[in-house]
């Protein structure tokens, strides 16, 4: 009897077993995210607000500011600040960290808000409305031609170009865009799209 049961238990496993491989199992495919983040400039306006302390402190703090021309923010009581291609996360980080180690404050909580106005994308050549368009961090390049109302009647869409910071970033097909959506690429702020004629 218990060599039975023994046979019994072996074979109900084993097929449990060939079971489980008989059925595919689905597995997660990690997709890589990529988010466009806007970084600070020479001339972009910022709201700065301080927690963590005393509101007669913090209100000292709560100012416009303006990114200088030497790309650095002047902030009460620690001076200047490196602002130039930071996000506004690193730039909380670093006046949260020079608040601290200058003993100025002990834990005190930083938010930065970045005025959107200034940042636009220009999209010129052969597409039907050219234009300058509001950025928004999931602004592509197909969406911007889109936006402009599509190519134009005499562009064959080869060599899009991306402009960025005075240096070519990249060329694009709009067929290649259009076949493989993942090849669509984020435009940043500043960015200057020509599509040739």
């Amino acid at each position: 009897m218990r060599a039975f049961l023994s046979f019994l238990a072996l074979s109900s496993l084993l097929a449990a077993g060939a079971l489980a491989q008989a059925i595919p199992q689905a597995i997660p495919v990690a997709q890589p995210v990529t988010q466009t983040v806007a970084t600070l400039r020479v001339g972009d306006s910022l709201d700065m607000r301080l927690s963590g302390m005393p509101t007669e402190y913090a209100m000292e703090f709560n100012i416009q500011y303006s990114v200088g021309p030497d790309g650095t923010l002047n902030i009460p009581l620690i001076g200047e600040v490196k602002a130039l291609g930071l996000t506004s996360t690193q730039l909380e980080r670093t006046v949260q960290n020079r608040l601290i180690a200058e003993k100025i404050f002990t834990r005190p909580t930083v938010i930065i808000n970045i005025a959107q106005q200034a940042r636009y994308v220009s999209v010129s050549g052969g597409v039907r409305a050219p234009q300058r368009l509001a950025w928004s961090p999931d602004l592509t390049l197909s969406t911007a031609i889109g936006n402009c109302g599509g190519m134009g009647d005499f562009s064959n869409g080869k060599n899009i170009r991306i402009t960025r910071e005075a240096k070519i970033v990249g060329l694009y097909n709009w067929k290649d865009i259009l076949k493989d959506p993942a090849a669509d690429p984020k435009l940043f702020p500043g960015d200057q799209v020509y599509v040739p004629d």
